[in-house]
């Protein structure tokens, strides 16, 4: 049978059933008796069936699609921690029979393309990562679609949002150096217009400040999460502070940066200078020397984003969730 003309006629007569019954089922109708459903979902296996997302729209309201956005203002496509967060998204709402819809645009301005791209109607609820601005979300959210922010926003925000403990996480990176014995530790931070970045370079500043270490701003450059970035950051700490024996990089590409640096200068790793990480990304693994790192759980970031704005179409609140991080400790710390 030609699966682009099955009907639910069709499916009806396999399973035994009336065609409204298929159409019930369909649409996740709980008054179907479990044995109905059993035939009609057996019937639909056996014939291919897939029904038609325009044709469901039209019965449900929904189009089964849930849009995950991502400033392209990031490196988005040479950092594997898109790849790990959007494969968790996927896989979460593939298990709830929702599809994920990429879109890359720029959100540090408001874009009426975007708005009208996922007005209600168009997709069932979105994601979105690490914001420079809120413009866009904050109008998409006054509309009504539910969605969910990956990242904390400002403070002031009412929106959802599930985030690693960046806090946290920077706080025993740095003080893990501190009881190893450094002395003159610094920080490659990240992009403070982001959460994430501010809230690192937070959590170091912290560690230093209860340990009696005083915090100096020389001791600190600032990367773009690359592992270019990191190279300059650490050209940069080098020479305003060559007693430099500590350092703390925002993330786990730029600390890689920031090692080639360190080995370039004849700084023996950890010996001379103790690196720590964050992320807890493969590459961190591959070269002579691993990584210590900070491990978030990347994929979860993204399964839990999913959940929560599926529980938002289903017309529930969920509160914000902050999912804990945990030291990894390796050859450079």
């Amino acid at each position: 049978m030609n699966r682009a003309k099955i009907t639910l006629a069709d499916i009806a007569e396999t399973a035994g059933v009336s065609p409204a019954t298929v159409s019930r089922v369909l649409n996740g109708d709980p008054r179907v008796s479990p044995e109905r459903v059993t035939r009609v979902n057996e019937a639909i296996s056996e014939l291919g069936y897939s029904p038609n997302r325009a044709a469901r729209t039209l019965v449900t309201g929904k189009t089964g699609l849930i849009a995950a956005v991502i400033d392209s203002n990031l490196n988005v496509f040479s950092d594997p921690f898109w790849g790990q967060i959007t494969t968790g998204i996927s896989q979460a709402l593939q298990e709830a029979n929702f599809q994920a819809l990429l879109m890359v645009r720029p959100l540090d301005v408001e874009d009426p393309s975007v708005v009208a791209s996922l007005a209600p109607g168009q997709v069932d609820g979105a994601i979105f990562f690490q914001l420079h601005n809120d413009d866009t979300v904050n109008l998409l959210q006054d509309m009504g679609l539910p969605l969910v922010v990956v990242g904390r926003p400002e403070e002031s925000s009412k929106l959802t949002y599930v985030d690693s403990d960046n806090f946290g996480g920077a706080h025993q990176a740095t003080k893990h150096l501190i009881d190893r014995g450094c002395k003159a530790i610094a920080t490659v931070a990240g992009d403070q217009q982001l959460s994430s970045g501010r809230l690192r370079l937070d959590g170091y500043r912290k560690a230093l400040a209860e340990s009696g270490i005083g915090f100096d701003e020389s001791r600190v450059a600032y990367g773009d999460w690359t592992d270019v970035g990191g190279e300059q950051a650490m050209r940069t700490l080098i020479e305003s502070n060559p007693s430099i024996d500590g350092v703390f990089v925002a993330n786990d590409l730029m600390a890689l940066g920031a090692m080639s640096v360190l080995e370039e200068q004849g700084r023996n790793i950890p010996e001379d200078v103790a690196v720590v990480g964050f992320d807890n990304m493969f590459a961190g693994r591959l070269g002579r020397q691993q990584l210590t790192t900070i491990e978030q759980d990347v994929q979860g970031l993204g399964a839990k984003a999913a959940a929560m704005v599926i529980r938002m179409i289903d017309g529930e609140r969920p509160k914000s969730v902050v999912l804990p991080t945990r030291l990894i400790v390796r050859d450079t710390a």
